[in-house]
């Protein structure tokens, strides 16, 4: 029994030792990038990728201007990705999901679209689906 508690011990202190780890060389690298593109702004996608009862709807960037970027944290539980200014194309993806009848989950993934945006220096910005009108919608976040 003793042997099962040091086993699992030692597999919670390994996997919170990689995860500080983790953690250190994601903020090196986002404060790497923030060094190099002192003139980045912020895209914020604004999704619901968590709901009790199952009913999810999210914004994936593909990529941006043709190269796949890193994903960032942007306060608590949002994601987002750094922009450069001027004129950028990204390439995003809209994905639904619910609770079906027949089948455990039903899936909707639509067609990737490619966006062009004009983005200006230190600014924040968000971007969400619009499904009535089955377009992607970017807009500039005004700080309260």
């Amino acid at each position: 029994m003793t042997q099962y508690i040091l086993v699992v011990g030692g597999i919670i202190v390994l996997s919170l030792i990689y995860q500080a780890f983790a953690m250190y060389m994601h903020s090196k690298s986002k404060e790497k990038f923030e060094s190099e593109n002192p003139d980045a702004s912020v895209m914020v996608i604004k999704d619901c990728q968590f709901h009790p009862l199952g009913f999810t709807n999210t914004v994936n960037c593909l990529n941006i201007n043709g190269e796949a970027q890193p994903q960032i944290s942007v306060g608590y539980g949002k994601r987002g990705y750094y922009i450069l200014p001027g004129t950028n194309v990204l390439e995003m993806q809209y994905e639904t999901q619910r609770p079906g009848i027949l089948h455990k989950w039903v899936r909707t993934t639509y067609d990737p679209q490619k966006i062009q945006v004009e983005v200006e220096p230190k600014k924040k910005y968000a971007i969400s689906y619009d499904k009535k009108q089955e377009t992607f919608v970017f807009e500039e976040i005004t700080q309260a």
